[in-house]
């Protein structure tokens, strides 16, 4: 427990506040520069507000270099050019409390000396990432991400990408617009789903998401995150703005998207817009973690300032996380595809903000005891904010029973765990042998990124691995000719229809885009992306297997590591072998260079959006297609879809389709279009 301030000696405070400053300088990093915090807000903000009391206690103490006097972070050395805002970049102060509230509103009605109902516009905040975009004479001149408010990094083409970003404005001069750069939950959601199956690490929030899309240095990466921009700062010598309200206008008319906004003249309308939004905000498609109050008229803005690194005229009304206890039932460790071993406690299942939560990761050994030594039976306070994946914060109640042990052998093979320098987390370095590493790239491989064959979920894959059907992947082909075990329509829960199914399915896979060969293998820190450039740069997997680390590193956005991963995968003996079985059952389709793009088909930067189950291809490939066609696939419906495709059993989306008179176009009317289009 930390001593109160107020009775803390001057050689207690210079001690405490050198230990805030390096927690808080460690986290703004963490949160600005490299999108993995490892704190909640509310904790970071608990740092922040005991080093501005020691402070106001101790002026003395005070030093140039305080986080309280800065703005974001340190920008880091990184590929990205470096940008000077013009207007500094400024953060919020933040309340927690209608006390809080009522302190601000306070301050700023003697500051101005108002007498009367002084009007705020209340806003949605946004959890993303504060970015500036200048226009000069209606086209996007420059983009930088807030930085440390001063400096910030440029992200100019990475922004062009965002789709409802204006690529022009209808104003001439200078103007720069600030917002706020997020992803969509649903498209998070589909994001993780992806990268679980494809083996790399998850991001833990939207914001994490967006922010790491954005800092990209391959804006292609960042195009197929999908992106969006929430407009709340316009500056520009050639408009006559009176209020925040009319700025939002403004920025509506120009083609930006902003949040919905309120006027509140008082403190029970303060109250009541963030009480209602803290109940909306789970309805929304987007993260929110409070509401932000802006003195609406822009001349009292003025006249109010800033002071350090928050303006005086805004504050943001932060929601709590929502906590809660319960009790670990059990510790259990996953091995995963890379053989990264991931201890997990099994809850009694609680509720939290709307989610049953039953398990939570305990990421490494270390943060076991890091929190105090977790025992399985401990009662622990569980934390959830929004979107965020929840984490165990503290021990409230011992079980009275030992730390759960690092372990020295996997789980699963029994192999001597290692740990590779750098890195926290323990490895099992059995790869081929690994029961868990193995049956993990089984369900990996058959994913729809790679080699999409349908009745294969991990349930089947585990139990076909123990009944020796399927030891590695190259068996899944020999499935259906295998006749030394009974039949397989002889097992419970395997019907003559469904593994007839498989068997179809295992056979359509047998020809595979060079792209999703490459994907399939699973070469460390190689995914879709990646791998469709090593497809273009090769064309041919004889040729890619044969290439060198210096024509690797000809492709642009792969760094040395990749490049050194792939030129030592297929160094290796054992991979060698591997690609050699699987090529006698597999024919891998060199890689076409598309024609070039038939720009009067009907799909030409039109907005689609896919709904219900097609009978005719993938919702993968039904994608591509959409995309080699000059569309932009979209995830949602609103008035700016163009199009909806609509396969078997459409619902609530063919419903709001139908509302908002969207043209609706079945499987079929699709194929027919775009291959017209294809082969025009």
């Amino acid at each position: 427990m930390d001593k109160p301030v107020e009775n803390l000696t001057i050689e207690e405070a210079e001690v405490e506040l050198q230990r805030l400053r390096r927690e808080i300088l460690y986290h703004d990093d963490l949160y600005y520069n490299k999108a993995t915090p490892i704190l909640f807000d509310t904790e970071y903000d608990k740092l922040r507000q005991r080093l501005n009391a020691i402070e106001k206690k101790f002026k003395n103490l005070i030093t140039d270099d305080s986080p309280s006097h800065k703005i974001g972070a340190t920008v880091i050395e990184s590929n990205l050019d470096k940008i000077n805002h013009k207007v500094p970049m400024l953060s919020l102060d933040n309340a927690f409390s209608i006390e809080d509230m009522e302190h601000f509103t306070n301050k700023v009605v003697k500051f101005l000396n108002f007498h009367g109902e002084l009007e705020f516009c209340a806003e949605q905040k946004i959890d993303g990432l504060s970015a500036s975009i200048v226009y000069n004479d209606g086209k996007i001149s420059y983009a930088a991400t807030r930085g440390d408010g001063y400096i910030g990094e440029n992200i100019t083409n990475n922004i062009k990408t965002i789709k409802n970003i204006p690529k022009t404005i209808d104003l001439i001069g200078e103007i720069e617009i600030r917002g706020e750069v997020y992803m969509p939950k649903s498209f998070f959601n589909e994001l993780n789903e992806k990268r679980k199956i494809t083996g790399e690490s998850t991001f833990s929030n939207p914001r994490n998401a967006a922010a790491g899309s954005l800092r990209q240095l391959d804006h292609r990466i960042t195009e197929l995150r999908n992106l969006k921009f929430f407009a709340y700062y316009i500056r520009s010598e050639k408009l006559q703005l009176l209020t925040q309200g009319d700025v939002l206008e403004i920025l509506k008319n120009l083609g930006f998207a902003v949040t919905s906004y309120k006027l509140c003249k008082n403190m029970n309308e303060i109250m009541n817009y963030y009480t209602v939004l803290s109940v909306d905000r789970h309805s929304l498609d987007y993260e929110i973690d409070g509401a932000v109050f802006k003195v609406n008229s822009l001349a009292f803005q003025g006249r109010l300032g800033f002071i350090g690194r928050n303006p005086r005229h805004s504050i943001a009304f932060k929601f709590p996380a929502e906590k809660t206890e319960t009790v670990i039932n059990d510790i259990v460790i996953s091995v995963g595809r890379t053989g990264k071993i991931t201890p997990i406690a099994i809850l009694e299942p609680v509720n939290i903000s709307g989610a049953l939560i039953s398990r939570v990761t305990l990421h490494n050994f270390g943060e076991i005891e890091r929190k105090g030594g977790i025992s399985v039976g401990d009662t622990v306070t569980i934390l959830r904010s929004g979107e965020v994946i929840p984490k165990i914060v503290s021990i409230t109640k011992k079980s009275g029973l030992p730390p759960f042990p690092t372990p020295l052998l996997c789980p699963s093979c029994g192999a001597t765990l290692v740990k590779h320098a750098g890195l926290v987390d323990l490895f099992c370095p059995n790869r081929y042998e690994c029961p868990s590493q193995i049956v993990r790239y089984i369900y990996y491989f058959v994913s729809k990124s790679c080699f999409n064959i349908a009745g294969l979920g991990i349930k089947q894959i585990e139990e076909l691995y123990t009944d020796g059907r399927i030891k590695n992947v190259v068996d899944i082909f020999k499935l259906e000719s295998i006749h030394a075990l009974p039949s397989l329509t002889l097992k419970p829960g395997w019907g003559s229809t469904s593994v007839q199914n498989l068997y179809d399915a295992i056979n359509k896979a047998k020809n595979i885009t060079l792209t999703k060969f490459i994907v399939s293998l699973g070469i460390p820190g190689i995914g879709d992306v990646i791998s469709q450039a090593l497809a273009v740069k090769f064309e041919t997997f004889e040729k890619l297997m044969s290439a060198t680390k210096k024509n690797l590193l000809e492709i642009d956005g792969l760094g040395e590591l990749a490049a050194h991963n792939v030129e030592m995968f297929f160094k290796n003996k054992i991979n060698s072998d591997f690609i050699k079985h699987l090529l006698k059952y597999v024919t891998i389709k060199d890689f076409e260079k598309p024609k070039s793009m038939n720009k009067s088909n009907i799909f030409y930067k039109k907005t689609l959006v896919f709904t219900g189950k097609l009978s005719k291809m993938s919702r993968a490939e039904a994608k591509s297609l959409a995309i080699s066609c000059g569309a932009v696939v979209g995830s949602l419906i609103s008035n700016k879809t163009d199009f909806v495709i609509a396969g078997e059993n459409a619902g609530s989306k063919l419903k709001k389709a139908n509302e908002l008179n969207v043209e609706i176009l079945s499987e079929e009317d699709f194929l027919a279009n775009a291959e017209a289009s294809q082969n025009s």
